[in-house]
């Protein structure tokens, strides 16, 4: 109710506002189109003036004033002949153009003060001749009223100098008409204010009369519409169905290419990423020195994180569902941090920066959470750090701000002495698809996508994320997140790193058709104990389980000729025509969508095993299914 009651104040507020200046406007405009008899008038007085006292001072005086006030009778009127206030053609603005005749009103006056200080008459009658004048001018500038303050310092200072004047003189006489041209100017003023505020009011009245207008009529045609539509109300409503029902198919659609797309986009992906990761481990098995070995474990971890990054970045539709779902398993966060930080030492080395980081003793090492989350947000943002870094380098520090039993508010902090970024441009960093600065994707590189997926895992890991930088200062990302302390009991159920591996004995069918992945799966199985055939597709997969027995069949899904899901069905069918026993066929392929496993079950398979394929994951699944 109060922000209500806010927000309702703040638009009567700007209402106001908005119509204080149409109504100033108006009444500048009113100013200057009535002002033409005034300044007439005034012209008319400064030549009678001039006339009168001509032999009573010098020539040369009368001369120039009279000069002055005809200049700004010229001026005032080209402005007001021409309309200049209304024209958007000139050099000037149209506001500059009202100024400056506010300003030209003003300076007549100062020029009727001027002659009541230097040419103010010796004779009596010369004297009240010019007072009898000066109050005509000011009481014929009642058209200046318009605007008030104008007004007010256009007698002012006319009459202000006469009064001073008068008193100046002495006696009785003068003092009276001192007094009497004083309170004049009073009630001048007092009337002119009274005018002003009569018309203001009445101005902006009839302004709001004329949006009120504007208004109704605007709602009488929207009525006349709304009455046009309700007598073909059927027909409107038939072509509202209509369009609803398109509206849906089309949805469907769309929606059904998107998946699609993600389906079709991660399993080109994943095919090549299946030949990577197989084959750094089955490198990783052979004769290694020690500084190959760490070359090999640094791949495996990059194609390892390039994976993770590629399945929330292929998986749209969860993080647009708000589906995204997050582990809370025990994990050493220093271990998290020191495996970031190698791999991208190389890349900083390669560079000719530092990299290293600092975890406070007091951070707990073993923390319940997401371990792939934390290493997604920390690889995002320490790429960046060195990519904008050509000199220095990049420190990771991990605080501890807050602690209990149970719980700990760790603040991850990532500087570097990169080129930095403005502060007006601290917010579109995180904006999807942008950067500080556009120039920084020709000479930097990348989408601007990836400080908006660090921006998403934080806010849903319940976590805060800023930035703190100045341009050729470097920059600090920073973002503070809860995560759980894991209890020694929780600790000891945390996965083995090294598996035992699996031997097996038997003869198993592979289906595959791309050659990388064929290579790596058979050397797998080789190194499993497995004798493995080869069967490019669906039909050849067909043919081979006619000819031969196996134990086994590692089936792929999208293959030439045949699929895995129509070979699987085929061969279900004919199992239960020869009354044979049921053949373990393991679906081995990239489609990881959500539904896929379930419909490779639904076909008729037993088991399901996603590319890219870990060694130990193929060795688990298969002594499942092979008994020796």
């Amino acid at each position: 109710m109060i922000r209500s009651l806010i927000k309702n104040t703040k638009i009567e507020a700007d209402d106001i506002e908005l119509y204080n200046d149409r109504v100033h406007q108006t009444q500048i405009i009113r100013l200057i189109e009535s002002s033409g008899f005034n300044n007439l008038v005034s012209m008319l007085m400064a030549i009678i003036w001039v006339i009168i006292i001509w032999g009573d001072l010098p020539p040369l005086v009368l001369s120039a004033w009279l000069s002055l006030m005809f200049v700004l009778f010229v001026c005032t009127s080209i402005v007001q002949y021409f309309e200049l206030y209304k024209r958007d053609d000139l050099f000037f603005s149209e506001d500059v153009i009202k100024r400056w005749y506010l300003l030209a009103v003003i300076f007549v006056a100062m020029g009727w003060g001027i002659a009541s200080t230097l040419m103010f008459p010796g004779g009596q009658m010369g004297q009240i001749i010019l007072a009898f004048i000066l109050v005509g001018v000011s009481a014929s500038g009642i058209s200046y009223s318009n605007v008030g303050w104008v007004y007010t310092g256009y007698v002012g200072f006319i009459l202000i100098p006469l009064v001073a004047r008068l008193f100046y003189i002495g006696g009785e006489i003068y003092f009276t008409l001192a007094s009497m041209t004083g309170f004049l100017l009073g009630a001048i003023i007092l009337a002119a204010y009274r005018i002003n505020k009569s018309t203001t009011d009445a101005l902006r009245l009839s302004l709001k009369n004329e949006d009120l207008i504007k208004n109704t009529r605007r709602a009488a045609k929207d009525l006349e519409n709304l009455n046009r539509s309700l007598t073909s109300e059927i027909e409107y409503v038939k072509n509202i169905e209509e369009e609803l029902k398109k509206a849906r198919d089309d949805a469907e659609r769309m929606s059904r290419t998107k998946g699609e797309f993600l389906a079709n986009m991660s399993h080109e992906i994943r095919t090549p990423m299946n030949g990577v990761i197989g084959t750094l481990q089955l490198l990783e098995d052979t004769k290694l020195n020690e500084t190959q070995r760490e070359y090999v474990e640094i791949a495996y971890k990059s194609a390892d994180s390039l994976m993770s990054i590629l399945n929330d970045i292929l998986d749209l539709s969860k993080i647009e569902a708000g589906q995204l779902e997050f582990e809370a398993i025990p994990f050493d966060l220093r271990e998290v941090v020191n495996d970031v930080v190698v791999l991208h030492s190389l890349k900083a080395e390669q560079m000719g920066i530092y990299l290293n980081s600092n975890v406070e003793e007091a951070v707990p090492r073993n923390v319940i959470g997401d371990p792939t989350r934390m290493r997604q947000v920390m690889v995002n943002l320490i790429s960046n750090a060195i990519k904008f870094t050509s000199e220095g380098g990049v420190s990771v520090h991990i605080k501890l701000k807050l602690k209990d039993e149970k719980d700990a508010l760790i603040r991850v902090e990532v500087m570097d002495t990169g080129i930095g970024i403005p502060k007006s441009k601290h917010q579109k960093l995180f904006v999807a698809f942008s950067q500080a600065d556009g120039s920084t994707t020709r000479k930097y590189g990348g989408s601007g996508l990836g400080l908006t997926i660090v921006r998403q895992l934080v806010e849903m890991m319940k976590g805060n994320l800023g930035v703190d930088s100045e341009v050729g200062k470097g920059s600090k990302f920073w973002f503070v997140i809860p995560l759980g302390i894991a209890r020694d009991d929780e600790i000891s159920e945390m996965p083995a790193i090294v598996a035992k591996p699996v031997v097996l004995t038997g003869k198993v069918l592979l289906v595959e058709d791309n050659p990388i992945n064929q290579m790596v799966a058979k050397k797998m199985l080789e190194k499993t104990g497995l004798v493995s055939v080869l069967a490019e597709n669906g039909k050849e997969a067909l043919e081979r389980l006619e000819q031969e027995e196996f134990d086994a069949v590692l089936m792929d899904c999208q293959m030439p000729e045949m699929d895995g899901f129509e070979a699987t069905r085929l061969w279900r069918e004919q199992e239960q025509m020869l009354s044979n026993g049921r053949l373990p066929i393991i679906a081995m392929t990239a489609n990881v969508m959500q539904g896929d496993r379930e419909r490779c079950l639904a076909s008729g398979m037993d088991d399901y095993l996603g590319k890219p394929v870990r060694q130990a994951e193929l060795g688990s699944v298969l002594q499942r299914w092979i008994k020796n």
